[in-house]
């Protein structure tokens, strides 16, 4: 039988694999950096740019959306264990259905960054990146709120 610190480490090792182990992450947002598992509780999009975003899902968005789609457990159910790169080419390959790819990459960044500050993730300094690739490391989890 496994100790739980020996499950602890297998996940931990686990979870560096699947987030690209040797990634470099911006540090100065409280960004995960080195080795260290990622997620979207490291604080990977700023307050400015969820109020970006807020604005472009009203223009972009709410014709066919309402942000209680995002919330809660409607938004963990669908992205729980992918990453914020997934989430981020869904959406920029997607969305909006009468214009799929029609935003900017910052646009659909600042989109996310909205549905994670109304799913009370925490918020850091720093923009989130608006690319597929530099989300990638970032494991969607659920919010231990």
């Amino acid at each position: 039988m496994k100790t739980r610190h020996q499950l602890s480490v297998a996940s931990v090792l686990f979870a560096s694999l699947l987030c690209g182990v040797g990634m470099s992450a911006t540090a100065r947002g409280g960004l995960a950096t080195g080795d260290d598992p990622k997620s979207i509780l490291d604080r990977i999009y700023s307050v400015a740019q969820a109020d970006r975003g807020e604005q472009r899902f009203k223009t972009s968005c709410s014709s066919c959306h309402t942000p209680s789609e995002f919330v809660g457990g409607a938004f963990a159910d669908r992205w729980s264990g992918q990453t914020m790169g997934e989430a981020f080419d869904f959406v920029s390959n997607t969305m909006p259905e009468n214009d799929p790819g029609g935003l900017k990459p910052e646009e659909y960044a600042s989109v996310l960054a909205y549905i994670l500050r109304i799913n009370g993730y925490p918020v850091g300094a720093d923009d989130m990146p608006a690319s597929k690739d530099a989300l990638k490391p970032f494991e969607i989890v659920p919010n231990p709120k």
